[in-house]
């Protein structure tokens, strides 16, 4: 069945601050239709939406020469507005954020920073249907691990978690948390972090054995940091992306034969690959670019578990046949 999403521009949706100015913001022309083509609604057994590295804040507008990166924090709540809103009209299962959910500010202070995360996740909850969360690194910049916890909110019995499981139409759900600086398990917190180091600590990488050893259900992987070592150089993604255990993440995943996908955030421009049967699909940063670029997307798994990424907006759609 061909489906065609005909989309306002967030500019047409949401005026932008009258502040913002940037040279070449007219060249970031969002599609006002996305199109895939999806099965018949009756062979899907399970939908969801996914929205990443909002990174809400009033910080300025900010360049990184060497992402190709303008962050254009100013817009991001507009922009995950106009995607709940989205999702709001469609059938999904739940949402999810794929982390980096808030920033601060440079000269920030703890309660301005859980200002910021109250006031995106006041956001989130506009969407009228469970919702779930990842752990980013920014998440824990000049507040602590339970300031996150305390602030947001999971659907059902991943309420105050950071890893955990969920199934939905016959599909196993599985959410890593990665923002570890040791394998011993000391968590990110109050800005005691390097973003370049991440990895699941052993605890956690025994807890997903288990998990992927209970059930028959076929598994999607949830991630903020990248797992994809191998697409360093083909895709120009800087080695700092990538968890610091990723080869013995990927071998659990692979040995269960149960994954159908990981689905990543982080790297702000995006990728894709497929190995050994698992595809790992990176998504674009919702805070790159003045609107009306801006990025969000939903995934369908039908009965044979083929999945279809629906991108909106900016973001790339694929159909990932199951192997």
């Amino acid at each position: 069945m061909k489906r065609r999403l005909f989309l306002r521009t967030a500019a047409g949706l949401f005026a932008a601050p009258a502040a913002f100015t940037l040279a070449g913001a007219a060249r970031a022309a969002t599609p006002t239709e996305a199109q895939i083509t999806l099965p018949a609604a009756e062979n899907i057994i399970s939908s969801f939406g996914w929205i990443t590295d909002i990174h809400y804040c009033t910080s300025p507008i900010r360049t990184i020469p060497a992402e190709d990166s303008i962050r254009v924090y100013a817009h991001s709540l507009a922009k995950m507005r106009q995607a709940i809103e989205l999702f709001n009209t469609r059938k999904l299962d739940f949402a999810i954020e794929l982390g980096d959910f808030k920033d601060c500010l440079d000269n920030g202070d703890r309660p301005g920073t859980i200002a910021f995360l109250e006031t995106v996740e006041s956001e989130f909850r506009r969407y009228n249907g469970p919702r779930y969360h990842v752990c980013g690194n920014h998440d824990f910049d000049l507040i602590s691990l339970g300031d996150f916890i305390d602030h947001t909110e999971n659907a059902g019995d991943a309420k105050g978690k950071t890893y955990y499981s969920f199934v939905k139409g016959g599909v196993k759900y599985i959410v890593l948390d990665a923002c570890y600086n040791n394998m011993e398990g000391e968590h990110y917190s109050l800005g005691k972090l390097s973003w370049k180091i991440a990895m699941i600590p052993t605890v956690e990488l025994e807890w997903l054995k288990k998990e992927l050893s209970s059930g028959t259900e076929p598994v999607v992987v949830f991630t903020h940091q990248l797992l994809n070592t191998w697409d360093e150089q083909p895709q120009n993604i800087p080695n700092d992306f990538f968890m610091r255990n990723a080869a013995d993440v990927v071998k659990v995943l692979e040995e269960s034969r149960r994954v159908l996908a990981v689905i990543s955030g982080h790297f702000h421009k995006g990728a894709y690959s497929e190995r050994n049967g698992i595809h790992y699909y990176v998504a674009q940063g919702m805070v790159e670019r003045p609107l009306p670029h801006s990025v969000c997307g939903m995934v369908h798994i039908d009965r044979n578990y083929n999945l279809y990424i629906e991108g909106v907006y900016n973001e790339r759609s694929r159909i990932c046949k199951k192997a």
